[in-house]
């Protein structure tokens, strides 16, 4: 993994130039800039494998309800799309920011609650199957704008995990929200999707940041700033589903039941989350601590930043659902855990045959 370095003195954040194919640039009022790329020239199709596959545009199997193409169904309201669309024929990409800082790749110790390394500190439910046979995992996530202790150095971040493999053989689909100064410029609670076939290796990237998923939506863009909840008030959620498509195998990413893209099979050649499925699921939140405490007593919130017992409404979740066995959901265990360490309480609804 790639270590928190400080950014050359007086670095000012710029913007990076447009993205290669680029039809069309959309201004947001919060000041991101979206390139409306060419759907066959997104980043996605730079994979050598990417053209002996056929390319999907829909899904052909939904596990959790029916899906919807229909932007105006999603709850969460996209603010650069207030001001313009994309064009048909294209998606919309977040023009990166750039901060001076490295980004760091994500890293497999949130397999263990009680596990940290390099910074990283974690405060999960897991939910393991005997056999990589899972086929898709929902969550229902709050979303908050914890304060980090380090404004470039750390991050903090609540996300849906759907995992197969162990070690370096760790395959990996995320998604969920982020707040990451150093890699996005500001502190905004932003879209997040991450993915690997090695453990956190030498494959995957953040977002649409390398050959990697495929979009297909033109109407809501990877990355984009998502409205924070309020402590005690008003609630913002990020409904998460990542479920494999039966017919292509591909694993297809849903925000709020709208179908976003997705991760070719080919990504995962020769792995469980290519040949079979995932063997286990997380829900849960991660910090990254840059002071070199490894976590402990830092000031870096994760979720609201607030203790369970408080006794407000539950303030964090993800409360969640698998499908095992390319079947059916069926209801099961619920689970509720308290974490004390960074002020976090998870609580996921678990379903298995």
């Amino acid at each position: 993994m790639l270590e928190y370095s400080p950014r050359a003195e007086g670095f000012q954040p710029k913007l990076a130039k447009k993205a290669e194919g680029t039809v069309k640039m959309i201004k947001g009022d919060n000041g991101d800039v979206i390139d409306c790329v060419d759907i066959y020239k997104q980043p996605g199709f730079n994979h050598p494998l990417s053209k002996n596959y056929p390319v999907q545009m829909q899904p052909s199997s939904q596990k959790f309800g029916e899906h919807t193409n229909d932007p105006s169904k999603s709850k969460l309201a996209q603010e650069w799309r207030k001001n313009a669309d994309c064009p048909n024929g294209s998606i919309p990409i977040k023009r990166p920011i750039i901060t001076g800082h490295s980004t760091l790749r994500k890293n497999t110790s949130f397999a263990n609650l009680e596990y940290s390394t390099a910074g990283h500190q974690y405060s999960v439910i897991d939910f393991s199957y005997g056999s990589p046979t899972i086929q898709g995992a929902a969550a229902t996530i709050s979303i908050w704008d914890p304060s980090l202790a380090n404004y470039y150095g750390d991050f903090s971040l609540s996300q849906l995990w759907v995992v197969a493999g162990f070690g370096s053989s760790t395959n990996t689909l995320e998604a969920g929200w982020q707040v990451y100064p150093g890699r996005t410029g500001d502190s905004l609670p932003r879209l997040f999707i991450y993915w690997t076939a090695d453990g956190y290796g030498t494959t995957g990237c953040y977002d649409l940041t390398c050959p990697g998923f495929i979009q297909t939506n033109q109407y809501f863009v990877i990355g984009g700033a998502l409205p924070n909840s309020v402590y005690g008030g008003w609630r913002n959620e990020l409904d998460i589903q990542i479920v494999k498509d039966l017919r292509s195998g591909n694993w297809w990413l849903y925000i709020g039941r709208i179908p976003i893209g997705y991760w070719p099979l080919y990504l995962f050649s020769g792995k469980s989350l290519g040949t079979s499925g995932a063997d286990r699921i997380s829900w849960g939140g991660e910090i990254f601590d840059s002071s070199g405490s490894n976590g402990f007593h830092t000031l870096t919130q994760m979720g609201s930043g607030h203790f369970a017992e408080e006794g407000l409404w539950p303030q964090l979740l993800p409360q969640g659902a698998i499908i095992t066995d390319s079947s059916k959901i069926v209801e099961g265990d619920f689970i509720s855990t308290m974490v004390a360490r960074d002020a976090v309480l998870t609580t996921a609804t678990q379903w298995h045959v």
